[in-house]
């Protein structure tokens, strides 16, 4: 991962995975992607590029916790670490039959439904590099911190969705993830969803525009409560995106929501994607070239 920089989107799960690979490797941010655009100051080497909480088709380096099968034989990007696509995960279809699923194993409840920066932390066995000084184990606020992006900690309050409550435990211990069972157990959905909104977990980055010498610049911003998270992760550069400007960018055709029940795989769909994540049992999100 040395002196690889970056594409990051726009939340929490990218940022903290962003700043986790800086730490680990002094990766740099180089990219912000949106979802219907790309900003950057120049063009890298494409096998220096590495998408970080990002659902990229084309043969980039990417670190994506999303589903990218609509059938099981869709083909894949071969250079995506996701846990999702070593397990087979697709969209799936449930017969019913006596009242009972079939078709579980590959389905979309049995995905993978933790964050992208979980799943980065467990691959390099980084958790132990987030203690605070004098701590041996994470702090109880640095657990339901971790647990908030993408709200991995839905996953245990689901007993009576069989299937995404089996593939919670499945995935907990596929990356070690034991260590949050403590704060699961203490806590309810609803006190680490408050949590999560208090804290101000689940904002988002986003651009914004001005101008410098008559010239067009591009500054990331956020409402994320940084002053926060730098409290509980101090090794982390969490100032670093108030000093991100970019120059140029490229804009995508966003595709609307689109419902993949008729699909039989994603190669059904035409023109040349960039990004494609399944985003339920019903719909699919993509961004394709102009």
């Amino acid at each position: 991962m040395e002196n690889k920089v970056l594409i990051l989107t726009n939340d929490l799960d990218s940022y903290f995975s962003c700043l986790v690979l800086r730490y680990l490797f002094g990766c740099e941010i180089a990219y912000f992607y949106d979802f219907s655009t790309i900003y950057y100051n120049r063009k890298h080497e494409r096998n220096n590029i590495v998408g970080v909480d990002l659902a990229i088709e084309e043969c980039f380096q990417t670190f994506c916790n999303h589903i990218v099968k609509i059938h099981k034989d869709d083909k894949v990007n071969p250079l995506s670490i996701n846990i999702n696509i070593a397990e087979n995960i697709h969209r799936g279809k449930f017969i019913r039959y006596n009242g009972k699923f079939n078709e579980f194993d590959g389905n979309y409840l049995s995905k993978y439904a933790g964050s992208t920066l979980l799943m980065i932390l467990s691959l390099y066995d980084a958790f132990k590099e987030l203690h605070l000084a004098g701590h041996t184990e994470l702090t109880e606020t640095q657990k339901k911190i971790l647990m908030s992006p993408d709200s991995y900690f839905l996953g245990y309050y689901l007993p009576s969705h069989w299937e995404s409550h089996i593939a919670f435990r499945k995935f907990q211990q596929l990356l070690g993830l034991e260590m949050f069972n403590d704060v699961l157990r203490t806590h309810t959905k609803q006190q680490l969803t408050s949590f999560q909104y208090i804290n101000k977990l689940k904002k988002s980055i986003y651009v914004v525009d001005y101008v410098v010498d008559n010239d067009g610049q591009y500054k990331l911003n956020t409402e994320l409560n940084l002053e926060f998270l730098k409290e509980h992760f101090p090794m982390l550069e969490w100032d670093y995106i108030n000093n991100i400007t970019f120059s140029k960018k490229y804009e995508f055709q966003q595709m609307p929501k689109q419902n993949i029940l008729h699909l039989e795989s994603k190669h059904d769909l035409e023109d040349r994607v960039f990004s494609f994540a399944v985003i339920g049992q019903q719909e699919a999100q993509r961004t394709i070239y102009r």
